[in-house]
């Protein structure tokens, strides 16, 4: 594959990166943002940070609505307390390294990182589908790019 082929290639090409995003905590509310508030059981998180600690940005949040509307789930959108350092992901690495559309996603969880992280028992089916119908072809994404 010659250089001008991997450029095509990746410019036609998505990462969706997906694992978890902090729930409100009932114990700690004031460590989530007041206008933001992902809730447990709720729908999977479509991860938002301006400082690019997530690599969403408006192609991927219309690409991820679509595919939850199409699996027909509801979904959240997750945004850190800006008081409150958040973690990353592999999506700003993907996107910057090889220039592929990312967008960063996961299920709401309680207590991350602790010995007992809790979710919804029906946020990693809904975040499921909501995959699946982002990996299933469609004629409105054909020209735009492939799997």
């Amino acid at each position: 594959m010659s250089e001008s082929d991997r450029a095509r290639a990746f410019a036609r090409s998505w990462c969706l990166s997906a694992d978890a995003g902090h729930a409100v905590h009932p114990n700690y509310p004031e460590r989530h943002d007041p206008a933001n508030r992902p809730v447990v059981g709720r729908g999977p998180l479509l991860k938002i940070n301006a400082n690019q600690r997530y690599a969403t940005d408006a192609f991927g949040a219309a690409e991820w609505a679509r595919s939850c509307r199409q699996a027909g789930v509801e979904y959240q959108e997750f945004v850190s307390n800006n008081s409150m350092p958040c973690g990353s992901t592999i999506g700003p690495l993907t996107a910057t390294r090889l220039g592929i559309r990312t967008f960063d996603v996961g299920i709401a969880l309680l207590s991350m990182h602790s010995a007992r992280e809790l979710c919804g028992v029906g946020d990693p089916a809904a975040l499921a589908a909501a995959i699946a119908a982002f990996l299933a072809p469609t004629d409105s994404r054909q020209h735009t790019h492939e799997r």
